[in-house]
């Protein structure tokens, strides 16, 4: 099975309640993972997908296409505008957009999504591309995934 390495727009920036597990014991193909997920929107519009520091973003018809492959879980967040960027008159008359939130939690090759210790991007199987890649994905930088022998 082929799989693509895709690395997508980031969008937001940490809140100030943001916790990241710092212990290495709990640490996943060299990500550390979020206990609590407090993200700032610092630019609009977003793609339909988008991440910050390996956790994805999905509009609600793209969320419901991903809830039918393997190695994502749903996360609870919260999300705010950046208050510097409203400021700026940046979000007026904008409203936050509705996302849904996932973690990978998938090993590469036996799910649709996974990390690589030493890959930037999020790994996709060619399944789950050919639904993802129907979205507006920005300005994502996708290539095929070919692992180090």
């Amino acid at each position: 099975m082929k799989y693509f390495a895709v690395d997508f727009d980031v969008p937001f920036e940490f809140g100030d309640a943001v916790k990241i597990d710092q212990d290495p014991a709990s640490w996943r193909d060299g990500r550390r993972p979020f206990i609590t997920i407090d993200l700032l929107l610092v630019q609009l519009p977003i793609p339909d997908l988008t991440t910050t520091f390996g956790i994805y973003f999905a509009t609600p018809a793209l969320a419901t296409k991903l809830r039918s492959f393997s190695g994502l879980r749903e996360r609870q967040f919260t999300l705010s505008f950046d208050p510097q960027m409203e400021e700026l008159g940046e979000f007026e008359g904008k409203e936050l957009p509705e996302l849904t939130c996932f973690e990978v939690v998938g090993t590469y090759p036996e799910h649709d999504f996974a990390h690589v210790k030493g890959v930037s991007g999020l790994l996709v199987s060619e399944q789950a591309w050919a639904a993802v890649q129907q979205f507006d994905l920005g300005d994502a930088d996708v290539e095929l995934y070919e692992p180090l022998s």
